[in-house]
């Protein structure tokens, strides 16, 4: 199956997605926001603590489906006496509903400001290694 991939989440939040702990995850890195904001409600995402550039064929982790997202702008603004210094960042936050764990088959698009996917299968055994 097609899956829009999300890279670098830390361990402890996919076992809390996994436990159904947290529901909800909050996107802040360029390339994740970037690849968030092409998702729709009903796609399938893939959550893997591995980094960006380390994913590939056999890179684990968790599919979920998202059943909602929230997009979001922060402004920050910083003055002193002789500058005025202004920053924007667009927060992605999509809810999600964890259907299993996967592996990647293929990726596609890697780059930093590319939507990122994965062919993905689901695993429904651990193999012995």
């Amino acid at each position: 199956m097609r899956c829009f991939v999300i890279t670098g989440v830390s361990k402890r939040t996919i076992e809390e997605l996994m436990k159904r702990v947290v529901k909800t995850i909050e996107l802040r890195s360029a390339h994740n926001v970037t690849t968030a904001l092409k998702v729709d409600v009903g796609d399938l995402v893939f959550l893997t603590p591995t980094r960006l550039h380390d994913i590939d064929r056999g890179t684990t982790g968790i599919i979920a489906e998202v059943v909602g997202k929230d997009v979001h702008t922060h402004s920050l603004i910083f003055a002193s006496e002789s500058i005025i210094q202004e920053s924007e960042m667009t927060v992605v936050r999509l809810r999600l509903n964890v259907r299993g764990v996967g592996r990647i088959v293929k990726v596609h698009n890697t780059g930093i400001l590319d939507t990122t996917e994965a062919d993905v299968v689901e695993i429904s055994y651990f193999d012995a290694r």
